[in-house]
């Protein structure tokens, strides 16, 4: 376990669930060789203001070397940071077994019952839609990986499908 550091945003292409995780490119690349071991990786873009990535650097999100291309720009001039947690870690080592290899499984999404929290049940409270308000909690390893643990929705936005009828 590592800091943890917790970042108010809209989340986007919230992929938080195990038959949503990004299974990355089929074609033989290092990056598809690296999420294979993982077994996938879950995912979500966490939009940001200034403000929320200079706190966001200042509590410990990497913002050198490799780590530093997960803060992006979209195409509408939005920030962002890419948020991601591999379903697998093939490289911890297993407390129970003392093999390496750990199943993380995807982030915990919660939401707040009065002062309590509870679990978001996405079959009944339904799935994360782009622009959801959450608070997500970071787990930041030795300054250099940081691995989404929890998300908090603060200001649920339901999900709806841009699937057309099939008309005109």
């Amino acid at each position: 376990m590592g800091k943890k550091v917790y970042v108010d945003c809209k989340l986007m292409w919230a992929k938080v669930r195990p038959e949503d995780r990004d299974m990355g490119p089929q074609d033989g690349s290092d990056l598809a060789k690296n999420i294979e071991a993982k077994q996938g990786i879950y995912v979500a873009n966490i939009v940001i203001d200034d403000e929320a990535k200079a706190k966001m650097v200042k509590d410990g999100i990497p913002n050198k070397g490799l780590q530093a291309q997960l803060f992006k720009v979209d195409s509408d001039g939005n920030q962002y940071y890419k948020a991601t947690r591999p379903h697998f870690n093939p490289k911890l080592v297993n407390r129970e077994t003392g093999e390496k290899g750990v199943l993380m499984g995807p982030p915990k999404v919660l939401r707040l019952e009065g002062d309590e929290y509870v679990d978001w049940d996405l079959n009944e409270d339904g799935l994360l839609g782009n622009l959801t308000g959450a608070t997500v909690k970071f787990d930041v390893w030795d300054g250099k990986i940081t691995t989404m643990e929890k998300i908090l929705v603060t200001d649920h936005v339901p999900y709806e499908s841009n699937e057309d009828d099939g008309g005109f």
